[in-house]
């Protein structure tokens, strides 16, 4: 009888042995798993540095707004720069970079 007792309890700790492997391995790599809630949290990490940072650039844009609405030298100043605006009797003189020109030269 040792012999069918001992194929039992060997069977038994087999069995115990497979559940704990079982449970272990979807304590790791399962749906909501060890490796799933890092691999979340990293990218819940993320997005808040995304948010953060369009946040940012939202106050910047809304500062750029209100310059612009309320500041006309600020105003002009863009339009200068971006569009290359100029006033009414000014003379715009477009200097060619050196640098471009003797480039153009060896062709």
């Amino acid at each position: 009888m040792t012999g069918a007792s001992e194929i039992k309890r060997k069977g038994f700790l087999f069995l115990l042995i497979g559940l704990i492997l079982l449970v272990w391995y979807f304590t790791l790599f399962g749906e909501k798993g060890l490796i799933k809630i890092i691999q979340l949290r990293r990218e819940r990490d993320r997005i808040i540095a995304d948010v953060s940072r369009m946040q940012e650039e939202n106050k910047r844009l809304q500062e750029e707004i209100k310059r612009l609405r309320e500041d006309s030298r600020y105003l002009e100043s863009v339009a200068r720069r971006d569009l290359g605006l100029i006033k009414e009797n000014e003379i715009l003189f477009i200097f060619e970079d050196e640098a471009a020109v003797k480039k153009e030269a060896k062709k």
